[in-house]
């Protein structure tokens, strides 16, 4: 039996959550685990500290995705933070263009690698 106290973490009320999921193309002799150790080993955490959230991975592991596929959860202490970066059509406003700047170098590295396409929904946490 799983109690609630095994669970390490807990997503407050308030809470916005974009579930974010992709279709990766891989350049030459990239293979989807290099893509995945860059994404959680560099890009994560950059992107954390860029944009004031928190960014977990999710490896596909069965469903209608299909291959070369990753999910993402990127959790925002609440809707106001996430609207510093984001306007309301979803595009980058100022203060995101200024968070995207400085994941310059990691997503030129990323590029090597492959690329994301995809799509989002936000959520907020009740």
């Amino acid at each position: 039996m799983i109690s609630q106290a095994a669970i390490s973490q807990s997503i407050p009320k308030g809470a916005l959550v974009g579930v974010h999921t992709f279709t990766v193309k891989l350049n030459g002799n990239t293979t989807q685990k290099q893509v995945e150790d860059f994404i959680n080993n560099k890009w994560i955490p950059a992107s954390n500290a860029a944009y004031t959230c928190e960014g977990h991975m999710m490896k596909f592991v069965r469903g209608e995705a299909g291959k070369n596929k990753l999910g993402m959860l990127v959790i925002y202490k609440n809707e106001a933070t996430r609207n510093k970066y984001y306007g309301a059509d979803g595009k980058l406003n100022a203060g995101g263009k200024v968070a995207e700047a400085k994941m310059k170098a990691v997503n030129e590295e990323f590029a090597k690698l492959g690329t994301l396409s995809g799509g989002y929904t936000d959520w907020l946490v009740q």
